[in-house]
């Protein structure tokens, strides 16, 4: 029964499946040097969150399917940079989700709708001349609901101050037919493929989500890491109401081998490592590990999301200590209501 568990907690964690980007689970909290993004984070709130208007050669990033969307994401620019040049910070923050998150260069965050415009409020107030321009380098669309942009901002807090470039990433997420700012932050110039570009593709994952099989109820939970290089996530695993495994995973990019890796360890002492390879709106991920007692195990995990709130996951070709186990079969996850407040 534990090989069992342990298999089935291992691709639940690896496969639990989601919605909304940049989400209501982020619990990243405010760091002490904060309060140094007012007087100086400008530029850089601004510069994560700033967009631009289209330019003549960004179109081309947009294939006829998203040329609506693409539109949208432009015009979001557009409104963005007139709210921020009228100095109108609640407009500003309206352009981003309920839960959104802004990271400077610094690595400082600011989260949630209320404190962004918290954030602007007090920079108007402290340069009342602060202007933006913004230009959109290109826009690319990991799904239906799910886009990431790159620009470059200028950004200038006082009259005759030379702008400086920043160069910028935006997750996007659709949210009842509107394009809304997810998460912005710096990236350093020139380099391509930021990880959280690449982990855009899974952030639907953030949330939580419960699945009920014979075996087991399985419950897990993802979210960003601080700086938004991985997302974690936690699982629990339980049998007629008691919990029998838990354990964490993390989630990342590897630049060198140009992947998406993932790594699980359970309380019983076992881990995992999973590759990605994706298809669509499926993922297929190779997994390889060790179990507590030492055994080799193996296993081809396949996700495949249906909806915002629902997915369905397979765990195929599975092995423990070189003899095969059978296959979980197709299960149905979904993602958990929110707790009333």
């Amino acid at each position: 029964m534990r090989t069992i568990l342990y298999c089935l907690a291992a691709a639940i964690a690896m496969l639990a499946t989601g919605g909304v980007l940049l989400a209501q689970k982020q619990t990243q909290p405010l760091r002490p040097a904060l309060p140094k993004l007012a007087p100086k984070a400008p530029t850089k709130v601004e510069t994560t969150v700033t967009k631009a208007p289209a330019r003549p050669a960004a179109p081309a990033a947009a294939s006829p399917s998203h040329e609506a969307d693409d539109k949208a994401i432009r015009q979001l620019a557009e409104e963005y940079t007139k709210a921020y040049n009228a100095h109108d910070s609640k407009a500003l923050a309206d352009l981003f989700t309920t839960e959104a998150q802004i990271v400077d260069e610094s690595g400082d965050s600011i989260q949630g709708r209320e404190a962004i415009e918290d954030v602007y409020a007090e920079l108007f107030a402290e340069y009342p001349d602060a202007a933006t321009a913004i230009e959109v380098k290109g826009i690319r669309f990991l799904g239906p609901t799910l886009a990431a942009e790159r620009g470059v901002a200028q950004v200038t807090l006082q009259p005759g101050e030379t702008a400086e470039p920043n160069h910028y990433l935006v997750v996007h997420v659709k949210q009842d037919g509107r394009w809304l700012m997810a998460s912005a932050h710096d990236v350093t110039p020139g380099v391509d493929d930021t990880p959280e570009e690449h982990l855009a593709q899974l952030a639907w994952l953030i949330g939580d989500w419960v699945d009920e099989s014979p075996e087991a109820v399985i419950e897990t939970t993802y979210r960003w890491d601080e700086g938004h290089k991985f997302l974690l996530s936690d699982f629990t695993a339980k049998v007629a109401g008691r919990d029998v495994m838990n354990g964490t995973q993390r989630i990342g990019w590897d630049p060198q081998a140009r992947v998406i890796r993932s790594w699980v360890f359970d309380s019983d002492g076992g881990f995992t490592e999973g590759v990605y390879s994706r298809d669509g709106s499926q993922w297929i991920i190779k997994l390889a590990g060790v179990t507590s007692d030492g055994k080799a195990s193996s296993a081809t995990n396949v996700l495949t999301r249906l909806s915002k709130d629902r997915a369905s996951w397979e765990s195929r070709d599975r092995t423990v200590g070189g003899e095969p186990t059978p296959d979980t079969g197709l299960l149905m996850m979904v993602r958990k209501p929110p707790q009333p407040q």
